[in-house]
């Protein structure tokens, strides 16, 4: 039996290979190219029978290249190889061979305890990283609107209150054709309600009350201390306003992409039968459980994985629970989320969460204890590709002596 180890890196890979005796067999290089890759898959390929190998990451073309051929793969927490590393030698050297020779012993020695990595199909993979990515596009988005604010605070807070929403595609469109306080107070009372028709805004009472003040307001007085600070900033906030207006048309094609991916998933009606899931929840969902029901042996690796629930620390006479900082963010941000949600369209997850804010849980905390139950009830449904029925939660409730009023009509999100 042979074990091998890498310690992939951007541009080269260091690999090493051992017996079943712990001596080595072999040590490489292979170049981070197809070229490279081919190479390693070969020379892995000759090494029959062939344990596995085992990385420090569980994405990317090198984790792919692997898999596609069939080898076996163990994702290793860096935290867990270092520990072998420091096991192998205590004198703190730390080389790119050295390392792939520690875990390629650390595998040899602990591949009973590993789990393989199992990829889901093809279609899961992609939604997952859309749905990973998009997340990303909308924390950047956020970080531009609260500087496009910050701006117009400094030069332009009439410009403040013509949207509560600065997210919308609408109120950057406004920064770019009125930039400065002059330019609105200039504009014909026709050009702003034409304005507000092109971007298809009722003229309620409101916004012609806004149209009034705006080409109302008194000009302010030109002096050195105001014209360059209005001048700077004014082209901060078009520069922002037109990376905002970028960053929209992006988030609607990944919009568009992952409903489509959503949508031709077999295992979609599973994940929007959730009360609160909705359109944008429900992929999230789907993308953090997969499709590959070989991925978890129960609710608990659910639990555990998404971090809603705490991890027991005990020594001596402490004992206690910690929180699970080790655990998938995005799986985790998905379920409480979804938990949040739930209790806005779904009775007995509503009286979960107050009972467990009445108790002094925290928000957080009773979110994730919320989300710790609807791990174990989506994980019943993901395993026996069951959608959700409120009437089954109930009659299990009432067996324990909890009435819950039935869920009338539970609107998605």
């Amino acid at each position: 039996m042979y074990f091998a180890g890498i310690d992939w890196g951007n541009a080269t890979h260091s690999v090493c290979l051992i017996d079943e005796s712990g001596q080595e067999v072999e040590a490489f290089d292979v170049a981070h190219d197809s070229a490279g890759l081919d190479e390693l898959v070969g020379r892995l390929k000759k090494r029959e029978p062939l344990a596995g190998v085992a990385i420090e990451t569980s994405r990317g073309p090198l984790v792919s290249a692997l898999v596609d051929a069939g080898i076996t793969v163990f994702p290793v927490n860096p935290k867990v190889s270092k520990a072998w590393r420091n096991g192998w030698s205590a004198n703190g050297v730390k080389t790119d061979p050295g390392d792939a020779r520690a875990i390629a012993h650390g595998l040899r020695q602990h591949h009973q305890n590993l789990r393989p990595l199992l990829l889901d199909s093809p279609l899961a993979r992609e939604l997952a990283i859309l749905c990973a990515d998009q997340k990303h596009l909308i924390q950047q988005r956020t970080a531009l609107v609260n500087s496009l604010i910050a701006a117009l605070k400094a030069y332009y807070p009439q410009a403040l209150e013509w949207f509560d929403d600065w997210t919308s595609p609408t109120s950057h469109d406004f920064i770019i054709t009125f930039p400065t306080p002059a330019s609105l107070r200039a504009a014909s009372k026709k050009r702003l309600t034409g304005f507000l028709k092109t971007h298809r805004i009722g003229l309620s009472a409101l916004w012609l009350r806004r149209i009034d003040a705006a080409r109302a307001a008194a000009a302010p007085p030109e002096n050195s201390a105001t014209t360059p600070v209005c001048a700077a900033k004014a082209l901060l906030a078009v520069s922002t306003a037109k990376q905002l207006r970028t960053l929209d048309a992006a988030l609607a094609e990944y919009k568009k992409r992952i409903r489509e991916l959503f949508e031709n998933h077999p295992d979609s009606g599973i994940f929007t039968s959730l009360p609160g899931a909705g359109e944008k929840l429900a992929p999230r969902l789907l993308s953090s459980f997969g499709d590959n029901r070989a991925k978890f042996r129960n609710a608990a690796s659910v639990q555990a994985l998404s971090g809603v629930v705490p991890y027991k620390f005990k020594s001596g006479k402490i004992d206690f629970d910690r929180f699970r900082y080790a655990c998938d963010k995005e799986f985790r941000d998905a379920m409480t989320s979804f938990a949040y949600q739930s209790t806005r369209f779904c009775p007995w997850a509503g009286a979960f969460y107050a009972k467990a804010r009445a108790a002094g849980q925290s928000h957080f905390q009773a979110l994730r204890n919320l989300a710790a139950k609807w791990a174990k009830i989506i994980f019943r449904m993901w395993t026996e590709y069951a959608t959700y029925d409120e009437s089954i939660i109930t009659r299990s409730l009432a067996l324990h002596g909890v009435i819950i009023p039935q869920c009338k009509g539970c609107e998605k999100s």
